[in-house]
């Protein structure tokens, strides 16, 4: 098994990880907040986010990065608009992470349990999910494409 090859299964099973984790946080994370009490909310989402970041947010960036990448890395016979569709997912995920989802946490460490926040939170996860889902797609093209 040659480098890309092995570099393309080291981001096909790390992406399958995080696309796992992101509808995790869709479906059960996110939405869990509203049945977190006003005065317990505020340490339970400081204890959550920081218990998320090496099993997530870590494992997240990389995935993204190592999406970036495979534009480059691709193992030949695997169809280079997959890994440009997958790069783009990656920036994707990374810019909504950034511009739209930090914030708000950051905002509820700060300012406390807020129904619209969170309500945001969940529908502004909702395209880095599908990011996630349409990576692991593309992905999975190149794993059946590659030489």
């Amino acid at each position: 098994m040659d480098f890309s090859s092995i570099f393309l299964f080291i981001v096909f099973v790390l992406t399958l990880y995080c696309t796992g984790g992101s509808w995790m946080l869709q479906i059960v994370s996110y939405p869990t907040y509203h049945l977190v009490g006003e005065q317990e909310f505020v340490p339970f989402h400081m204890a959550s986010g920081k218990r998320l970041i090496p099993v997530f947010v870590v494992p997240a960036v990389l995935a993204c990065l190592l999406l970036i990448a495979l534009v480059f890395l691709k193992p030949a016979g695997a169809p280079f608009w997959s890994a440009v569709v997958a790069a783009l997912c990656g920036i994707t995920i990374l810019v909504t992470t950034i511009a739209l989802e930090v914030p708000k946490h950051n905002l509820l460490d700060k300012s406390g349990k807020d129904a619209s926040l969170i309500d945001a939170l969940v529908r502004d996860n909702l395209p880095r999910a599908i990011a996630w889902t349409l990576a692991s797609t593309m992905l999975t093209l190149m794993m059946f494409f590659r030489a």
